[in-house]
């Protein structure tokens, strides 16, 4: 009943309101929830009811939804019911919510970033946050969204293709801005010398041009710091989102035997509300898509997978019309696709994942095959065929609970929360969301929160497979190198596995003797190695049952299918020479491990902590920078 009378209200006051009339097919009736605005109620009081309403009617279309299969007439509703109520924001001239402020590093890909900019001008097209307005030049602009895309890149013609996106989204109705290398520059100049090499574990190490290609870590901190700045100047009210340029606005969701990539979050609605109604400084959202790790950590539930595949293949004529174009479901964690998830607290999969076939219409077996074949090379630049993350409706996106882990392509925070930098910044590691996260869990206690607000991740450009730049990633004609990748999950992994320990000793809010940081860190590092290698000893033998799959195969008995067989083998050396015991990759780490230097340096770093925070907050208190 309760949904019956919320129906009629919208009917009522949109019939009053007389602006984008709300679709009366749902229900009619009456029942009126204020009279009118400016009557009996005073029009804040009169807003503020509404807008429940609007929000509780929103959620029930919203789960009508998620229930049919996003059928395409229920996500048209849903978007009237936001601009309605972005709408009745603008009519009333009350709009006290938070300015939205994107922030997105970018280090050579232009064409991932034109994905995540193309989705972003859907997307306030499809819910108009914040409604519009008229810019200094007469141009009608979204009055409280605007973005920052600090450029990382090293080739020119990447960077021009940047600067022409940012002028392009102006052209959407988008206020943009171009921070790239001689804009960081210049900033990074006029912060006093004292504080520059203080922080010089944080922000680099500059005393002329910023070099590119920094890292993701060091490019926000700088980000950071002038964004910092720019609310100092400006004293607005505002939400800095941070995204990367693989993250779109969008979600992944199945459909049918198939999946589809939909606008269906409002994620600026609801981040301010989250933020308007509680006390929190940093929020994270999730990930849907693709996994947010490296493949380093990631290569056995894959050949698990693969050899799940090959042995439901191998029963099959394959020329018969292809079945599997159903999964299983999982009720695991939400990492099942690492290979030590364990690590984390969750319990691992029982069972493999079954690969579901992405082609349409009718097929065979074969064709399957051939398509699998050719998804397991992208693997090595982020894709997990058989362990994509679909997005799971829950219902209230206010509803948050306390986190320990940062996506740090998909988080928020407020003024203050430009306080929390992203430690051990200039060691260039992996895992850097995960220990920022420990720490935060430890510092903000409940303000700091996840919410059930996944950006889509693309690791590959659609329908190629290939991606662009990846720090840690060389290719050549018939090799892909992942050693340096490799070594820096592996390091990222001591790190955050020595925090987390630390943690439970009361660190950062005290820092531990120098001895007692060693002995956790040479610990936790034996431990990890010893966990590697038991890993990379089941990764060759998995390999070895696929090779033995290909070499008996029926396949081998079709002369079209040699490329399958070729495909396969291909993905099997790349696998031996990156993870295999010979791999270039476990003999760095085993170089490295024997001679302590790099043991050494997270020693260092992590008693640094202190002083690094020390010293960036006294930066934030003294520095009142104009922007550029």
């Amino acid at each position: 009943m309760r949904k019956q009378e919320i129906f009629s209200s919208l009917i009522s006051f949109s019939n009053q309101f007389k602006e984008r009339p709300f679709a009366v097919r749902l229900s009619k009736g009456s029942l009126p929830i204020a009279e009118g605005i400016g009557g009996k109620k005073g029009i804040s009081e009169a807003l503020t009811e509404i807008k429940s309403i609007y929000e509780e009617a929103v959620g029930h279309v919203e789960q009508e939804a998620a229930d049919a299969g996003y059928a395409d007439d229920l996500l048209k509703l849903q978007r009237e019911l936001y601009m309605e109520l972005e709408d009745l924001i603008s009519y009333c001239k009350n709009d006290t919510r938070h300015h939205i402020l994107l922030v997105i590093p970018v280090a050579d890909r232009p064409l991932m970033l034109k994905g995540c900019l193309d989705s972003l001008v859907e997307h306030c097209a499809h819910f108009r946050y914040g409604g519009m307005t008229v810019d200094a030049e007469g141009r009608s602009v979204f009055k409280k969204i605007s973005v920052l895309i600090i450029d990382d890149s090293r080739d020119m013609k990447n960077i021009q293709g940047i600067r022409e996106l940012t002028t392009g989204l102006r052209s959407s109705g988008i206020r943009a801005s171009y921070f790239g290398l001689s804009e960081q520059a210049e900033f990074i100049s006029r912060i006093p010398f004292e504080y520059r090499e203080r922080l010089s574990g944080l922000i680099g190490a500059y005393s002329g041009p910023v070099p590119p290609h920094k890292g993701a870590s060091v490019t926000r901190n700088i980000a950071y710091i002038y964004i910092h700045s720019l609310l100092a100047a400006s004293g607005e009210k505002t939400l800095i989102y941070f995204l990367d340029s693989d993250e779109e606005f969008r979600t992944k969701i199945k459909r049918g035997s198939s999946s589809e990539d939909i606008q269906f979050i409002n994620f600026f609605y609801w981040t301010e509300r989250i933020f308007s109604s509680s006390d929190i400084e940093v929020l994270t959202g999730k990930i849907a898509g693709d996994p947010p790790v490296s493949p380093s950590v990631m290569i056995n539930t894959l050949l698990d997978d693969m050899i799940f595949f090959l042995d439901a293949v191998s029963g099959s004529d394959i020329n018969d019309r292809c079945g599997f174009h159903e999964g299983n479901s999982s009720e695991g964690s939400q990492a099942e696709y690492h290979d030590m998830v364990g690590l984390f607290g969750y319990k691992a999969p029982l069972s493999p994942r079954r690969y579901v076939c992405c082609l349409p219409g009718d097929h065979t077996i074969k064709d399957c095959l051939k398509d699998f074949s050719m998804r397991a090379a992208g693997f090595f630049y982020g894709l997990h065929p058989t362990r994509t993350l679909y997005y799971k409706h829950t219902g209230d996106f206010t509803k948050t609970a306390n986190a320990r882990t940062v996506y740090t392509g998909n988080y928020v925070l407020n003024a203050k929360g430009l306080r929390n930098f992203i430690p051990f910044a200039g060691l260039k590691l992996r895992m850097a969301g995960p220990v920022l996260g420990r720490l935060l869990k430890i510092k903000l206690k409940s303000g700091f929160v996840s919410a059930n607000l996944p950006l889509l991740h693309r690791r590959t450009i659609p329908d190629s497979r290939v991606k662009e730049f990846r720090s840690g990633l060389f290719m050549t004609d018939d090799l892909i190198d992942l050693s340096v990748e490799f070594n820096r999950q592996f390091w990222g992994d001591i790190m955050l596995f020595s925090i987390d320990s630390l943690t439970a000793s009361g660190y950062p809010e005290k820092t531990p003797r120098l001895s007692e940081i060693e002995k956790t860190v040479y610990e936790v590092r034996d431990r990890i190695w010893t966990l590697y290698r038991e890993q990379k000893a089941e990764t060759v033998q998995k390999v070895s049952s696929i090779r033995e799959y290909l070499m008996h195969t029926s396949l081998r008995k079709d002369n079209t299918s040699g490329n399958i067989i070729e495909n396969l083998r291909s993905f099997c050396a790349l696998v031996e020479s990156n993870f295999g015991p010979d791999s270039k990759g476990l003999k760095l780490i085993s170089d490295q491990i024997k001679d302590g230097t790099h043991t050494e340096m997270i020693v260092n770093a992590i008693r640094s902590f202190h002083e690094d925070e020390l010293c960036w907050n006294e930066l934030l208190r003294t520095m009142s920078l104009p922007s550029p």
